[in-house]
C-alpha cells in the first residue's frame, strides 16, 4: 500500500478501506493548520497506477473473507474531491472493477472543490457511490474565514 505521512480520517470512517489518491492539501494556506506540515512538498495525486496497485492488493487480500462488512472506501489526503472529474470517475472505476462488493465512497473535501463541479458531474459521481464528503467548514462568518484564510467566503 502507498501511504505519505500521517493518514487523516475522520472517526466514523475506522471500518472504511483507505486508499491514498491524494496527499498534502491543495489549499494549504490556511492558518493554523499543521495536519500537512510534515510532507516535503504542499499538494500532490498519487499516480493512477499507485491507486490501482492498492485497490488490486486489497483485492488479493480480500480473496476468501467474508466481506460483508466492507463496503466503503475513503479516499485519503487533505481534500480529494478536488481531483478533475475524470480522475475521480478513474478512481471509482478501479475501484468498481477490482472491489465490486464497495458501494459507497468518501473523502475529504473543500467547498471549492465542490463547487467547481457541475450538477450533472456531481450527480453523475453520486451515482458512481460518491455519497460522503467530509467538508471542513470551521464557521460561517465571513471575517473568520478570511483571518484563517480558509479560501472561501460564506456566499
Amino acid at each position: 500500500m502507498h501511504y505519505t505521512g500521517t493518514i487523516w480520517r475522520p472517526p466514523y470512517e475506522a471500518a472504511s478501506l483507505l486508499f491514498e489518491v491524494t496527499a498534502g492539501c491543495s489549499h494549504h494556506k490556511r492558518k493554523f493548520c499543521t495536519l500537512y506540515h510534515d510532507l516535503p512538498f504542499k499538494f500532490r495525486m498519487s499516480p493512477l497506477e499507485d491507486i490501482e496497485s492498492d485497490v488490486r492488493e486489497v483485492q488479493r487480500a480480500m480473496k476468501g473473507w467474508n466481506r460483508g462488512h466492507t463496503r466503503r472506501v475513503f479516499l485519503t489526503g487533505a481534500n480529494p474531491f478536488v481531483l478533475s472529474y475524470d480522475k475521480l470517475t478513474a478512481i471509482a472505476d478501479l475501484i468498481r472493477k477490482y472491489l465490486p462488493f464497495v458501494k459507497s465512497i468518501g473523502s475529504f473535501a473543500r467547498i471549492t472543490d465542490i463547487t467547481s463541479k457541475t450538477d450533472k458531474k456531481l450527480a453523475k459521481l453520486r451515482d458512481m457511490g460518491y455519497d460522503g464528503l467530509t467538508i471542513g467548514i470551521e464557521t460561517d462568518d465571513d471575517e473568520a474565514l478570511r483571518f484563517i484564510n480558509k479560501g472561501y467566503t460564506v456566499f
